[in-house]
């Protein structure tokens, strides 16, 4: 009987630059700093779990931005859980390429590079075979796996693999794959990356799973982040079991909120809406997109910069984005002569006969764009 544990990672991005958060300089230091911290936590839990081996599913590291330092520390953090094993496929954004240090530096011997020329790694000791093709360029659009097929028919058989998996083709250059054709590879676990999301069980085939960026790295990626730790066991050449639990590890987290505005005639009452909405949330360890909508009191004027400044203290990082629009003074409106006052008059008549609260904000939108249209001769749908 044939069984290994494993702990799968990808899209560590390790030097990553955060543009987003270039108006402040130390938080993207300090992002810098924290992705190190997730990597050792991921070393540490490799011991914890005892795995026999280490899977990285792909951009480790930043090609761009990568220092021979923090390579150094890389390296050394693999050395710390010797004898685990340790298979690498490069991805688009630490492709094998001419200068890469995946070519030019000198990795401990329980590190290994998965390539065209190095495509599989057999564990005696563990009978288990381990596959990848990594990205010798900074786009792929040839699928780089489908040739691969398991050589040991008694051996557990793992393939790791960076690219995008059931998405569009013509869109998409980074190694373009189908759950469907991977599945058919005939592997007992495919270690899927590029995805900073998590998804298990890729396309229902119930062996290819993409275990997201270990820290979040934008506004797009929700949710809690981390790792796969896994087993399989095999007898006779039949796989029996295999199991996948995911460890959250992430420090940060990410959150876009929207917060209604509607009524507010200064910043301090636009601060404490949201207060509100971050009274139960870990603030402190959050980055959030804070989208203002609704209509104001006419005259007033949002200070994005005064706003922010007040939380600086309270959360990691803030920006705001301001999407409101100017209410109007409908009670003056309707005493107007025209059609501007018969269509408001109109249109509150309704609002006073209507109970159903959607109605009633749909028909406030309609009033709002309604003047404005008729103000303007064009509106502003935010």
């Amino acid at each position: 009987m044939a069984s290994i544990k494993f702990l799968h990672c990808a899209d560590m991005h390790l030097e990553v630059p955060f543009t987003s958060l270039d108006s402040e300089t130390d938080k993207s230091l300090i992002r810098r700093l924290e992705l190190k911290e997730t990597f050792k936590e991921i070393i540490n839990t490799a011991l914890e779990e005892k795995v026999n081996v280490l899977l990285i599913s792909g951009d480790l590291y930043e090609h761009n931005y990568i220092k021979k330092a923090t390579i150094n520390f890389i390296n050394e953090e693999f050395g710390r859980i010797a004898p685990i094993e340790v298979f690498i496929v490069p991805g688009n954004h630490d492709p094998y390429v001419k200068n890469s240090y995946y070519k030019d530096f000198k990795w401990n011997k329980n590190v290994h590079i998965l390539t065209e020329d190095n495509p599989y790694f057999i564990l005696e000791d563990l009978d288990t075979c381990i596959y990848g093709v990594g990205f010798k360029s900074f786009s792929q659009e040839k699928t780089l796996v489908y040739d691969l097929k398991p050589m040991e028919a008694g051996h557990i058989n793992i393939l790791l693999v960076h690219g995008t998996v059931d998405m569009s083709f013509k869109q998409d250059i980074y190694n373009p794959m189908t759950s469907e054709n991977l599945a058919n590879l005939g592997m007992d676990y495919i270690a899927l990356g590029h995805f900073h999301n998590r998804i298990d069980n890729v396309g229902g085939k119930g062996n290819i799973y993409n275990p997201g960026s270990p820290e979040p790295l934008g506004f797009d990626e929700k949710g809690e982040h981390g790792v796969y730790i896994g087993s399989i066991v095999k007898e006779k050449g039949e796989e029996i079991f295999l199991n996948v639990i995911f460890s959250a590890l992430n420090r940060r987290y990410y959150e876009k909120l929207e917060i209604n505005a509607d009524g507010c005639n200064n910043d301090e009452q636009i601060i404490f809406r949201i207060e509100e909405a971050l009274r139960d949330r870990d603030a402190i360890r959050g980055l959030f997109y804070i989208v203002l909508k609704g209509y104001m009191e006419r005259g007033f004027k949002v200070n994005p910069t005064y706003i922010v400044s007040h939380f600086k203290d309270l959360v990691f990082f803030m920006k705001l984005k301001d999407e409101t629009a100017m209410d109007y003074d409908y009670e003056s409106i309707i005493n107007e002569p025209g059609i501007k006052g018969l269509f408001a008059k109109k249109i509150l008549a309704m609002l006073n006969k209507t109970e159903d609260e959607y109605e009633k904000k749909q028909l406030l939108k309609s009033l709002h764009y309604g003047i404005e249209a008729l103000e303007h001769g064009k509106i502003e749908i935010n």
